[in-house]
């Protein structure tokens, strides 16, 4: 490799890893440029480090916005809190035994249990309203935690936020779209037809010039920021001298935020139907079909969260929680079929069968 194709690799390399974002295992990622058509992004949940786990926020262009979203992580129950870890694993500590602790941007909830939050802020605040939760009655937990949903599933406030975000980072995303084909186009062109020469070295000089303008688009973006950036001038002398910060630099503005993430069914317009359906789908399926559904009662808690939200949102309940069709025993909790017989689903921590229809 030559000089430039090294220094080249470098670039890309050092773009990569400042596309990368440590979020908590759970999280939920939306990425956009405008009001709708907005697509959702996963973090990869295999890799865990530190409580979290790496997503890669989108690295083309053109450049887009990106919004977080967090599902119910902490669910009380009679004699215990619910912790939500990842997707697929879920523990419960006794309410004699919480102890809630934070450190940094990590919640500690007893000797072994932490979970990590988008924020210092927002892990101060659950420390806060676990300590409340432990004092209240089953009841008042209960009426707590259904507060809680209400707040976090309002579409409007949501799509605002997004929205938002997105207007406000328009420019800094326009300039890192230009950056970006300037750094990685125009000058890996210029480069391999003239080499080492002044045309090259003007090109340089560009790349330059619009790393300038886009830490001083940094620095106007940021001061109209609703919450205040740590380190903001020293970041914005790091675009103005650095490519890779200077092509990321709307994703600290996106990113930096203390206000409580909302539950991702809460982005209901900003995704298109068909995601948005298949996610109230999933998260339903979750909170409905747990073990002992058949002879339950009254629906889980986040079950009825969710039946009260899609009764306001006037979804019909053979949108969220299609009829089976299916000839074998099917778990209605992953959609898995099984042989006549069977009775449970042991990957689903022994949810009863769906029987097929007569």
């Amino acid at each position: 490799m030559t000089d430039g194709q090294t220094l080249l690799a470098v670039f890309v390399l050092l773009y990569l890893i400042e596309c990368l974002r440590l979020v908590p295992s759970t999280a939920w990622m939306a990425a956009g440029t405008g009001k709708s058509g907005w697509s959702p992004l996963r973090p990869w949940m295999r890799l865990q480090i530190g409580s979290g786990s790496p997503l890669l926020l989108s690295p083309l262009p053109p450049m887009q916005a990106h919004a977080i979203a967090l599902p119910w992580l902490f669910v009380p129950e009679q004699d215990s809190l619910r912790v939500r870890l990842t997707d697929s694993i879920s523990v419960s500590i006794a309410w004699d035994k919480l102890a809630p602790r934070v450190e940094e941007s990590t919640l500690h909830l007893d000797t072994v249990t932490r979970v990590r939050l988008p924020s210092k802020t927002l892990a101060d605040l659950w420390q806060q309203r676990l300590t409340e939760w432990q004092g209240l009655t089953p009841e008042q937990r209960r009426s707590a935690f259904l507060k809680h949903a209400r707040t976090s599933l309002d579409t409007k406030s949501a799509n605002i936020t997004a929205t938002a975000t997105s207007q406000l980072t328009r420019s800094l995303r326009l300039c890192a779209t230009i950056h970006f084909m300037w750094c990685f186009g125009v000058m890996s062109v210029l480069y391999h037809r003239f080499g080492d020469s002044l045309i090259v070295l003007t090109a340089a000089g560009v790349l330059l010039l619009l790393q300038f303008i886009q830490s001083w688009l940094f620095l106007r973006s940021s001061r109209k920021s609703r919450v205040t950036i740590p380190h903001r001038r020293w970041r914005a002398l790091g675009i103005a001298f650095l490519p890779q910060l200077a092509m990321r630099a709307f994703d600290v503005v996106n990113l930096t935020t203390d206000a409580e993430p909302p539950h991702p069914l809460a982005w209901r317009g900003l995704l298109d139907d068909k995601r948005w359906l298949e996610s109230a789908r999933l998260f339903w399926r979750e909170s409905r079909y747990v073990p002992g559904w058949p002879q339950n009662e009254s629906l889980p808690l986040e079950a009825e969260a969710l039946e009260k939200f899609f009764r306001h949102e006037g979804i019909a309940e053979a949108d969220y929680d299609p009829p089976a069709t299916a000839k074998l025993p099917t778990c209605p909790r992953c959609g898995a079929e099984f042989q006549s017989g069977m009775t449970a689903c042991s990957d689903c921590g022994g949810v009863e069968l769906r029987q097929p229809a007569a």
